[in-house]
């Protein structure tokens, strides 16, 4: 049986294609000559002297430049983010200082900021590590081991940033508030997602763990009183001392409609009987911190108008008994 001539013919190779495998064998083989004359020129030099070859300090530089590279634009991205946020916030900057509004958006760019250096550079340093040619998917993996390792030591960290994640979702704090962290009363001036700042009236400023801050109060939700107790003394007129303070409340009202948030004030009759004094009260609901100007405001009204009739703001007195026992 005569051979099948497509079998026993050779098998020819498109032109094109044995270009493409020629040029290839030829940049694989120029690649790796290269590479051996390098080695080989290196294998004959001295530390000393290896360091004095351009192509040495050529890759030094290129490795210097990346890394400067990746630090300014890590530099370079979170300031426009910064920045954007800024220009979104300056939106509210017409709104007063405790709208809800205004409020939550100055909460939410401190967050996006303190989130993005969070995640800007970490990824800059692994960039940098890389082109330091260290094996990062080894470190990586390294960290990730010890972070189970970590993460039971470090419980009370990440109590705090859950914390801090559910006061953010639940509205229930918010820069520029109010509140009262056990014995103290401050105003919120960050809150990132584990710590929260809290600047007291004398300008100290409390660092508060979001995971310690169980129970606390603020009064920048809602409305808030004015409080005003007055004593007067045992012999005045206790019907023209109510007379008096309801007319002095009632003029403040109109003077400041702007404030109120509809409850009608209130003037309580006797409170008790102090040690020297008949203890009234002046009631008053308003907008969250407006209630220091209006106690402030409603005693001064108050002293004059019982100065005016003359009824007498009482001080502690005592009588004090001599006996003189003559034996």
């Amino acid at each position: 049986m005569p051979p099948d001539p497509l079998l026993s013919a050779p098998q020819s190779i498109p032109f094109r294609q044995q270009d493409a495998t020629a040029d290839s064998t030829v940049a694989t083989d120029s690649t790796a000559a290269d590479s051996t004359v390098a080695d080989s020129l290196f294998a004959d030099m001295t530390p000393i002297e290896s360091l004095l070859e351009p192509v040495v300090w050529q890759g030094l530089g290129l490795g210097l430049a990346r890394i400067v590279l990746i630090i300014v634009m890590a530099f370079f991205v979170a300031k426009i983010v910064d920045r954007v946020v800024g220009r979104s916030v300056r939106r509210y900057d017409d709104l007063p200082p405790l709208d809800p509004s205004r409020q939550r958006a100055l909460t939410i760019s401190n967050l996006i900021s303190s989130t993005v250096q969070y995640v800007i550079w970490p990824v800059a340093v692994i960039m940098i590590l890389s082109e330091l040619k260290v094996d990062v998917a080894a470190l990586i993996a390294t960290a990730g081991i010890a972070g189970l390792a970590v993460g039971f030591g470090a419980q009370t960290l990440v109590k705090d940033v859950i914390s801090g994640v559910f006061l953010l979702f639940d509205n229930t704090l918010a820069i520029g508030d109010r509140v009262r962290i056990n014995n103290d009363y401050g105003l919120v001036e960050h809150i990132g997602l584990r710590l929260i700042k809290v600047r007291k009236f004398d300008g100290e400023v409390l660092m508060v763990p979001a995971g310690e801050l169980r129970i606390f109060g603020n009064t920048s939700i809602g409305y808030m009183r004015a409080i005003v107790d007055v004593g007067v003394g045992y012999s005045s007129d206790i019907r023209q001392v109510l007379e008096i303070l309801n007319g002095v409340t009632q003029g403040w009202v109109k003077e400041n409609p702007d404030i109120l948030v509809g409850q009608e004030p209130q003037v309580h009759a006797i409170l008790g009987f102090a040690d020297s004094a008949l203890m009234a009260r002046v009631v008053i609901a308003m907008l969250p911190g407006e209630q220091f100007r209006a106690e402030r405001e409603i005693r001064i009204a108050v002293k004059q108008a019982f100065d005016e009739a003359g009824i007498e703001i009482p001080f502690p007195q005592r009588t004090v008994h001599v006996r003189n026992d003559e034996r």
